[in-house]
């Protein structure tokens, strides 16, 4: 498989939804925030990352996407399937490939970012975050969570 069969899919997932395809990015702009999908390729194989957060479109943005997630699973078995399937160079037929990567993601993706709407929706997210840790400063200021 190619990266531009894995880009035809995400495609086929996202445009249906409202995004628009920027380069790696899939950028849908709402009024208060906007949703991103980015497609990363690994610097060291034939292995790609698909990262999705927010932007609030109220402030600046001084980093990639102000709230950033990475495409994975707490599940073991089904992280490790994941990471299986976006490696290009593992044997695995290429219709089962986008179709077992397909599910994954509007299992995991899609049905995240379906409720996140706002800003409340995001700061509903934040409060239930163990940690904080990867959230810039300026977001825990505007939701006074520092």
């Amino acid at each position: 498989m190619e990266k531009k069969n894995l880009i035809e899919l995400l495609n086929e997932i996202f445009f249906p939804l409202g995004f628009k395809r920027k380069g790696n990015n899939w950028v849908s702009n709402g009024k208060e925030l906007s949703k991103i999908i980015n497609l990363q390729k690994s610097n060291y194989s034939n292995s790609f990352y698909i990262n999705y957060g927010y932007n609030i479109n109220s402030i600046e943005l001084t980093t990639t996407m102000h709230i950033y997630n990475r495409f994975a699973s707490t599940d073991k078995e089904e992280q490790k399937a994941i990471t299986n399937l976006l490696d290009l160079d593992y044997a695995l037929p290429q219709d089962q490939r986008l179709m077992e990567l397909k599910k994954l993601i509007i299992g995991i993706i899609i049905s995240k970012m379906k409720m996140v709407n706002s800003e409340e929706d995001i700061l509903q997210c934040l409060i239930k975050r163990s940690q904080l840790n990867d959230i810039p400063l300026i977001i825990k200021k505007h939701f006074q969570l520092e």
